[in-house]
């Protein structure tokens, strides 16, 4: 493989050409318009997910999802102003390990799509310092705050069916879960056929097309999202294989 992959999901996905959603790592969600116009937003998400970096295993929860929306919310003013930055600690709730609940003080129907469309990538146990620091702020304090946010280094999980098993300056190295947290994941994927290949993907960060080339002429590379000129297309279209 070449070009870009990730290891993590969203909450959901939108398909725009049908209107119709994918749920993944939320199971399901309602809103309930309040006749003030403000709008509870409930998030109920599947259980059984796990974050793995190769050794060490956390269980996928409300608190992750918490944990990003709160930090975005208070100290990056997101979806300001559907949401008041003053109000974030009372409006975004953790009703049970598997259930998060937001109160958006104007409502609009854009809201599902911005917030189920957003990845989750870091659990809450690495954000908890951050989070117990921001509850202790007001929103200038936060706002002034979110530099210090920007710089911490959190340490790496990922939250897909594979892991990041290897780095080097040229290639990446993406590894199946084992089989007891990979069966989760049939909930999202129920047909997928990942037990017939290679438990390990390689994905390569080349320079340029012309890298990209030859490493399809030595047969490393299977799947290319890359622009190629005219006469590279000939090449490789007349090299058997």
């Amino acid at each position: 493989m070449i070009g870009n992959t990730w290891d993590y999901l969203p909450l959901a996905a939108f398909n725009p050409l049908t209107g119709q959603w994918w749920p993944i790592l939320a199971e399901n969600w309602t809103v309930q318009v309040l006749p003030n116009g403000s709008a509870l937003f409930t998030i109920y998400l599947r259980k059984g997910f796990y974050w793995f970096n190769g050794s060490a295993v956390m269980p996928f929860t409300a608190w992750d999802v918490c944990a990003q929306f709160y930090i975005g919310m208070k100290a990056f003013a997101w979806y300001v102003p559907w949401i008041n930055q003053s109000l974030v600690d009372e409006d975004v709730r953790v009703l049970n390990n598997y259930t998060i609940q937001f109160l958006f003080q104007r409502w609009t129907p854009y809201i599902p799509y911005w917030l189920l469309t957003s990845w989750i990538d870091v659990p809450y146990p690495v954000w908890k310092p951050i989070v117990d620091k921001l509850k202790t702020m007001n929103v200038t304090q936060a706002a002034k705050f979110a530099t210090n946010i920007t710089e911490y280094v959190v340490p790496y999980y990922g939250l897909y069916p594979y892991y990041l098993s290897y780095v080097s300056t040229t290639y990446l190295h993406f590894t199946l879960e084992p089989p007891n947290l990979l069966s989760s994941w049939y909930q999202v994927f129920p047909f997928a056929a990942w037990q017939y290949y290679d438990p390990t993907a390689v994905v390569w960060e080349t320079g340029g097309n012309t890298q990209a080339l030859s490493g399809m002429l030595a047969g490393k590379i299977t799947y290319d999202w890359i622009g190629l000129s005219e006469a590279q297309l000939k090449i490789i279209n007349s090299t058997p294989g």
